[in-house]
């Protein structure tokens, strides 16, 4: 009896929409359209990234990836979505983006911690992790791409997106916050 209420507040659950997303087998329309939710997530988001960031560089260089990687995924996708006239659809989508780039984020801060220990110095630990890290960053793209695509962008545009916010986060944010 219990169960079958704990399974119905789950199967009714904004987290088990979010579940869904990252298992691709749900789009954002099933979010709700709140504002609210939508600032949290990029509020996570940007938590997620600035202790991703944090792991291997000084505060104020992650904190500042972590609030313009959240105004990448913000703002990029309004201007994205109202290039493509889905303006209805803009604040699933960040909401969308947003967790699972949370998500994405905090599997990452486990994995990085997972190798830092299994493998200790003297070897170059740093560039060991940074190498098993990356199949991370192909997730998040499909994952963006998953998204986007929901919000009514066609496949090639969808992952061109996807794939030009990660080149930007992971690449060129990261080098420029050193």
């Amino acid at each position: 009896m219990a169960f079958d209420r704990l399974k119905a507040f789950w199967e009714a659950s904004t987290l088990k929409v979010f579940y869904d997303i990252i298992a691709l087998e749900a789009g954002q329309g099933m979010l709700p359209i709140s504002k609210t939710l939508m600032g949290g997530c990029l509020a996570a988001y940007a938590v997620g990234q600035t202790a991703v960031h944090w792991l291997d560089h000084e505060a104020l260089p992650a904190l500042l990836f972590g609030v313009s990687c959240a105004a990448l995924v913000g703002g990029g996708t309004a201007g994205v979505l109202e290039l493509y006239k889905r303006r209805d659809k803009t604040v699933q989508t960040i909401t969308a983006l947003a967790g699972v780039g949370a998500f994405i984020a905090v599997v990452s801060i486990i994995l990085h911690f997972v190798f830092a220990v299994a493998l200790p110095p003297p070897l170059p630990t740093q560039r060991l992790v940074n190498f098993l890290l990356f199949p991370i960053t192909l997730w998040m793209v499909f994952a963006f791409a998953f998204i986007y695509r929901h919000a009514g962008l066609r496949t090639i545009a969808a992952f061109a997106v996807a794939a030009t916010s990660a080149i930007v986060i992971d690449f060129i944010f990261a080098t420029l916050m050193h």
